[in-house]
């Protein structure tokens, strides 16, 4: 099963038909044709970074090749590593624009996660609509707990509310 990541736009409601569904996760077709791949999806940064980064690559190979293997693994790591991000690099985008994640749907392909969201009875996340679950509270002992510790946390220790 896939994962879709659900955003909305700004001014939309929760069931916005103009929603838009992103697969989480690996793209063939971005590990295939990265530099393509990136300007349909209009990430021009992404795609004028990754063009200089794939020249610097191939005058590199030019230049030293007793070391083109090396460039060719570091050029096959670039688009790897594409194919791995480059859907999230699509919804951070709509996010800077403004766009709200309703929810994340697991779903075998991507019409049935458009059928699952727009479903009457089924909310975003693909089951029916819970309560969020309670969250932890750490910090302080259990007689001094009156609301929730926030803030910043290392590992195990939370050096914030040190009390």
């Amino acid at each position: 099963m896939a994962s879709y990541v659900v955003l909305t736009p700004p001014d939309g409601s929760d069931k916005d038909e103009r929603a838009v569904l992103i697969r989480d996760g690996f793209s063939f077709w971005a590990l295939i044709f990265q530099i393509f791949w990136l300007l349909w999806n209009r990430l021009w940064l992404a795609a004028a970074i990754i063009f200089f980064v794939s020249a610097a690559l191939s005058v590199a190979t030019a230049q030293w090749t007793s070391w083109s293997g090396v460039f060719t693994v570091a050029g096959l790591l670039v688009a790897l590593f594409i194919a791995l991000e480059g859907n999230g690099w699509r919804i951070l985008k709509l996010q800077g624009r403004g766009w709200l994640m309703r929810g994340v749907i697991e779903a075998p392909n991507h019409a049935t996660a458009e059928e699952i969201f727009f479903s009457s009875d089924v909310g975003p996340t693909g089951t029916a609509e819970r309560p969020p679950a309670p969250q932890p509270v750490f910090g302080k002992g259990p007689a001094e707990r009156t609301q929730p510790v926030s803030g910043p946390a290392l590992g195990l220790l939370d050096y914030e509310n040190r009390g």
